[in-house]
């Protein structure tokens, strides 16, 4: 028998009921997909979209729900792989990473975004924030500096975009390597709900630095601080940083955002400063005395406060700012002033601002005479009682009266009353009282261990409580100019500079043109005779060394003919002083 020729024609049948099974196992397939998908858009209320799912179908020439079930393994997938890597990371950092925070309001933040803004890999991050650097007049550099088209006169126009830009770490996560140490930095940025004892509950943004590390100490991130600060301080070594009380909205969130950096500008060398060699050695060994890390525990054995008060008073243009930067600039301190005349600045505004001041620090209160800061005195009283007389000459009618009309006037509490309400009408409006700045010099909350100096040119419109010894424990006297001062002073003016990295003037200008070595009109070494011939010209304590100052300000280059024309300045300073004008004869 032939199997193979049975087997041929028995194959075709088969092949054919195989082909109709898997068919009709197919269509029922399909039936049954499309029937549960209409059941499904018929309870999402979808029904109306049966039939485009039938020709997405048709048309891709699969079953469209192998799609959502290739997209749900995807979904579950990511869950699990998003639990894992959460898992892994909290497991990382919480036992093999150490971590800092850093507030915005605190000075290492400053040093370490400075010290950032350097590093390569922040620079070159894909995620910055550019800012305009604005250099400082003593920052200039000759790539800085333009002329116009004359090349006579400088010019500045749109000098800020000629400046490069200063680039800082973008809020998001950058990370960086420091000394083979691999570093994460997080900048956050966040409103935060908080109260505040002067402005109740409010809202503030808020910014944190995280510094992280692998590490199970923190130690490399302390002394990447440590680092950062460090190049801080060498590059802000030479500079007097300047501070003033922050907005009345800044204030009123307290601690040290309450002031704000308003300058940061070489330190001034005492030497330039008029002042007689003694008054300068003593207040330097005073100051020096106060600062000495023995001197806390020598004021506490003893019950007496670690505060120490000065008092500059003398004409305006002597130098009493001058010392007060002179200072700071010597002993490295950051100067904090503060204008008692400011609208907004109120005595708990006062109060916090000097609780929360540095361990060490110069406050400057500039014309302490002007803030009206004075009480009322009998002759107020007597001045407003008799404005409140009738103008007719007649004798106001008054209940009772205790002396003869030939004896002294009689207070009344009507009186009292009325001069203290005008009193406290001044406070009102200059903002802070008498007792107010007191109490914050003074005060139990005010901050130890701070330098405060006070200027005036009337010391003797000063009330006697702000002047007493405790709150001002050294007065200093500025006078004007002796000749000896006036011939410093000229010496000063024209000795040899450092070489300037300006672009060269035109030779050929008349306005720019070197007369002399040094570009003096005379000659260096003839300085010191010039000198001491101007001096002599100088009558003595008539003029301040400021208005000498400005009168060889205008001859900066000149000597020669400062000497020349100072006989004449002199005479019509004189005049002037004579006629009470304001009105300058000579300049």
């Amino acid at each position: 028998m032939d199997y193979s020729a049975v087997f041929s024609s028995l194959l075709p049948g088969i092949s054919g009921n195989i082909s109709d099974t898997t068919n009709n196992v197919t269509a029922t397939d399909n039936t049954h997909h499309a029937k549960a998908v209409e059941s499904i858009l018929a309870l999402v209320g979808l029904r109306g979209l049966a039939p485009i799912y039938g020709f997405i179908g048709g048309w891709l020439g699969f079953e469209p729900s192998n799609i959502l079930a290739v997209m749900g393994v995807f979904w579950a997938l990511n869950k699990v792989l998003r639990q894992v890597y959460s898992f892994l990371y909290k497991t990382v950092t919480g036992y093999f990473m150490s971590s800092v925070h850093i507030r915005n309001d605190d000075d290492i933040y400053m040093h370490l975004m400075d010290w950032l803004s350097t590093q390569p890999r922040m620079v070159n991050s894909r995620d910055l924030v550019a800012e305009t650097a604005s250099k400082r007049p003593w920052d200039e550099d000759a790539t800085s500096v333009a002329r116009d088209s004359s090349g006579r006169y400088l010019n500045f126009s749109n000098q800020e975009a000629r400046a490069p830009a200063f680039f800082s770490p973008a809020v998001g996560v950058h990370s960086f390597w420091w000394r083979g140490q691999y570093f994460q930095l997080n900048r956050k940025r966040e409103s935060v709900f908080e109260e505040s004892n002067m402005s109740g509950q409010l809202f503030r943004d808020q910014e944190d630095l995280i510094i992280s590390c692998f590490w199970r100490s923190p130690e490399p991130i302390k002394q990447l601080l440590t680092h950062a600060k460090q190049q801080y301080f060498r590059d802000h070594q030479a500079r007097t940083t300047v501070k003033r009380p922050s907005t009345n909205a800044g204030r009123r969130y307290g601690g040290r955002v309450g002031w704000h950096q308003v300058a940061n500008r070489p330190i001034r060398d005492i030497k330039t400063v008029v002042l007689d060699e003694k008054q300068k050695l003593q207040v330097l060994a005073d100051i020096n005395e106060y600062l000495h890390p023995e001197t806390p525990k020598w004021y506490s054995n003893r019950g007496i406060p670690l505060r120490r008060g000065y008092l500059f008073h003398g004409p305006p243009g002597t130098g009493k700012t001058s010392l007060s930067f002179a200072l700071a600039g010597i002993f490295g301190l950051d100067i904090h002033v503060i204008s008692l005349l400011e609208p907004s600045l109120t005595e708990e505004d006062l109060s916090n601002l000097f609780a929360t001041l540095p361990r060490r620090c110069i406050v400057l209160l500039e014309d302490i005479d002007t803030a009206g800061l004075r009480r009322p005195t009998l002759n107020q009283f007597d001045e407003e009682a008799s404005q409140s007389e009738p103008q007719d000459g007649t004798a106001k009618p008054t209940a009772s009266k205790t002396s003869s009309s030939n004896g002294p006037r009689d207070w009344k509490v009507s009186d009292l009353a009325r001069a203290l309400k005008k009193e406290g009408e001044s406070d009102q409006k200059v903002g802070i009282s008498l007792s107010g700045l007191l109490n914050a010099i003074d005060g139990v909350a005010s901050q130890e261990g701070r330098v405060l100096i006070m200027t005036t040119n009337t010391p003797e419109q000063l009330d006697d409580a702000l002047i007493r010894p405790g709150r001002v424990d050294l007065q200093v006297a500025f006078s004007n100019a002796t000749q000896d001062q006036a011939r410093e002073l000229f010496v000063r003016m024209y000795e040899e500079d450092q070489p300037s990295s300006l672009p060269a003037p035109d030779p050929n200008s008349p306005h720019e043109k070197m007369e002399s070595e040094g570009g003096l009109d005379i000659p260096v070494s003839d300085l010191p005779s010039v000198a001491e011939a101007f001096g002599a010209k100088i009558p003595d304590g008539e003029f301040s060394p400021a208005q000498i100052q400005g009168y060889l300000l205008k001859r900066k280059k000149q000597p020669r003919k400062a000497l020349e024309e100072v006989d004449m300045w002199v005479d019509g300073l004189l005049r002037q002083k004579a006629m009470k004008t304001k009105i300058l004869q000579v300049q």
